[in-house]
Protein backbone atom coordinates (compact mmCIF):
# COMPACT_ATOMS: atom_id res chain seq x y z
CA UNK A 1 0.00 0.00 0.00
CA UNK A 2 1.40 3.40 -0.94
CA UNK A 3 1.62 6.37 1.47
CA UNK A 4 -1.42 8.18 0.06
CA UNK A 5 -3.62 5.07 0.37
CA UNK A 6 -2.39 4.43 3.93
CA UNK A 7 -3.33 8.01 4.89
CA UNK A 8 -6.67 7.81 3.09
CA UNK A 9 -7.56 4.55 4.87
CA UNK A 10 -6.73 6.18 8.19
CA UNK A 11 -8.95 9.18 7.37
CA UNK A 12 -11.81 6.85 6.34
CA UNK A 13 -11.72 5.21 9.77
CA UNK A 14 -11.98 8.44 11.79
CA UNK A 15 -15.01 10.79 11.86
CA UNK A 16 -13.64 13.51 14.15
CA UNK A 17 -10.64 15.85 14.27
CA UNK A 18 -9.30 18.70 16.32
CA UNK A 19 -8.87 21.80 14.18
CA UNK A 20 -6.79 24.85 15.04
CA UNK A 21 -7.30 28.30 13.54
CA UNK A 22 -5.72 31.65 14.37
CA UNK A 23 -7.51 34.54 16.07
CA UNK A 24 -6.11 37.58 14.26
CA UNK A 25 -6.84 40.06 17.07
CA UNK A 26 -5.20 38.00 19.80
CA UNK A 27 -2.60 36.33 17.53
CA UNK A 28 -3.40 33.08 19.31
CA UNK A 29 -4.40 29.64 18.12
CA UNK A 30 -7.91 28.39 18.90
CA UNK A 31 -8.92 24.77 18.58
CA UNK A 32 -12.20 22.89 18.32
CA UNK A 33 -13.51 19.40 17.72
CA UNK A 34 -15.07 18.90 14.28
CA UNK A 35 -16.66 16.12 12.26
CA UNK A 36 -15.13 15.71 8.81
CA UNK A 37 -15.22 13.77 5.57
CA UNK A 38 -12.30 13.18 3.25
CA UNK A 39 -11.89 13.14 -0.51
CA UNK A 40 -9.72 10.74 -2.51
CA UNK A 41 -7.23 13.57 -3.16
CA UNK A 42 -6.76 13.86 0.66
CA UNK A 43 -8.78 17.07 0.95
CA UNK A 44 -10.97 17.36 4.04
CA UNK A 45 -14.51 18.74 4.23
CA UNK A 46 -15.91 20.09 7.49
CA UNK A 47 -18.80 22.22 8.64
CA UNK A 48 -19.23 25.01 11.13
CA UNK A 49 -21.78 27.60 12.12
CA UNK A 50 -21.31 31.22 11.01
CA UNK A 51 -21.22 32.40 14.63
CA UNK A 52 -18.25 30.25 15.70
CA UNK A 53 -14.73 31.41 16.41
CA UNK A 54 -13.30 29.16 13.72
CA UNK A 55 -15.62 30.60 11.06
CA UNK A 56 -14.63 34.15 12.00
CA UNK A 57 -10.95 33.21 12.13
CA UNK A 58 -11.09 31.60 8.69
CA UNK A 59 -12.45 34.82 7.18
CA UNK A 60 -9.12 36.49 7.96
CA UNK A 61 -6.63 33.60 7.84
CA UNK A 62 -7.49 30.39 6.01
CA UNK A 63 -4.57 28.33 7.33
CA UNK A 64 -5.56 25.41 9.56
CA UNK A 65 -3.94 22.55 11.42
CA UNK A 66 -5.74 19.34 12.35
CA UNK A 67 -5.00 16.32 14.52
CA UNK A 68 -6.90 13.13 13.79
CA UNK A 69 -6.77 9.94 15.83
CA UNK A 70 -5.86 9.96 19.47
CA UNK A 71 -7.04 6.55 20.63
CA UNK A 72 -4.62 5.41 23.33
CA UNK A 73 -5.18 1.77 22.34
CA UNK A 74 -4.19 2.34 18.73
CA UNK A 75 -1.22 4.76 19.02
CA UNK A 76 -1.62 6.07 15.48
CA UNK A 77 -2.24 9.74 14.78
CA UNK A 78 -2.31 12.06 11.81
CA UNK A 79 -1.21 15.69 11.68
CA UNK A 80 -2.59 17.73 8.79
CA UNK A 81 -1.88 21.29 7.75
CA UNK A 82 -3.61 23.08 4.91
CA UNK A 83 -5.70 25.94 3.62
CA UNK A 84 -9.48 26.11 4.00
CA UNK A 85 -11.84 27.46 1.37
CA UNK A 86 -15.53 28.19 1.86
CA UNK A 87 -17.71 25.99 -0.35
CA UNK A 88 -20.32 28.03 -2.21
CA UNK A 89 -22.98 27.78 -4.91
CA UNK A 90 -23.98 24.44 -6.39
CA UNK A 91 -20.91 22.82 -4.82
CA UNK A 92 -22.60 22.98 -1.40
CA UNK A 93 -25.00 20.16 -2.33
CA UNK A 94 -22.19 17.99 -3.72
CA UNK A 95 -20.00 18.39 -0.64
CA UNK A 96 -22.94 18.04 1.75
CA UNK A 97 -23.67 14.66 0.15
CA UNK A 98 -20.02 13.63 0.48
CA UNK A 99 -20.17 14.63 4.14
CA UNK A 100 -23.42 12.70 4.71
CA UNK A 101 -21.97 9.56 3.09
CA UNK A 102 -19.49 9.25 5.96
CA UNK A 103 -20.61 8.05 9.37
CA UNK A 104 -20.16 11.19 11.49
CA UNK A 105 -22.28 12.71 14.28
CA UNK A 106 -23.66 15.29 11.80
CA UNK A 107 -27.15 14.63 10.52
CA UNK A 108 -28.78 15.92 7.35
CA UNK A 109 -31.02 18.12 9.50
CA UNK A 110 -27.94 19.65 11.09
CA UNK A 111 -26.24 20.26 7.74
CA UNK A 112 -29.38 21.91 6.33
CA UNK A 113 -29.40 24.52 9.11
CA UNK A 114 -29.06 27.91 7.35
CA UNK A 115 -26.24 28.90 9.73
CA UNK A 116 -24.01 26.00 8.62
CA UNK A 117 -21.15 26.59 6.23
CA UNK A 118 -18.97 23.94 4.61
CA UNK A 119 -15.23 24.29 4.06
CA UNK A 120 -12.83 22.27 1.92
CA UNK A 121 -9.26 22.00 3.18
CA UNK A 122 -6.43 21.38 0.73
CA UNK A 123 -3.39 19.82 2.37
CA UNK A 124 0.02 21.45 2.44
CA UNK A 125 1.61 18.86 4.77
CA UNK A 126 0.48 15.55 6.29
CA UNK A 127 2.27 13.28 8.76
CA UNK A 128 0.92 9.88 9.78
CA UNK A 129 2.66 8.60 12.91
CA UNK A 130 2.33 4.93 13.85
CA UNK A 131 3.65 3.97 17.28
CA UNK A 132 2.14 0.46 17.38
CA UNK A 133 5.41 -1.34 16.57
CA UNK A 134 8.68 -1.18 18.47
CA UNK A 135 10.03 1.59 16.25
CA UNK A 136 7.78 4.52 15.20
CA UNK A 137 6.86 4.68 11.53
CA UNK A 138 6.36 8.27 10.33
CA UNK A 139 4.96 8.93 6.85
CA UNK A 140 5.15 12.53 5.64
CA UNK A 141 3.70 14.11 2.51
CA UNK A 142 4.24 17.70 1.40
CA UNK A 143 2.11 19.35 -1.26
Amino acid sequence: MNDKDRILNFLHSHPMATIATIDQQKSQPESALIAFAELDNLEIVFETFVNTRKYNNLQKNNHVALVIGWDTKQYITLQYEGTAKLITGDDVITYRNIFLAKNTPCTEEFLLDPRVRLFRVSPTWIALSDYTAGKPVITELSF
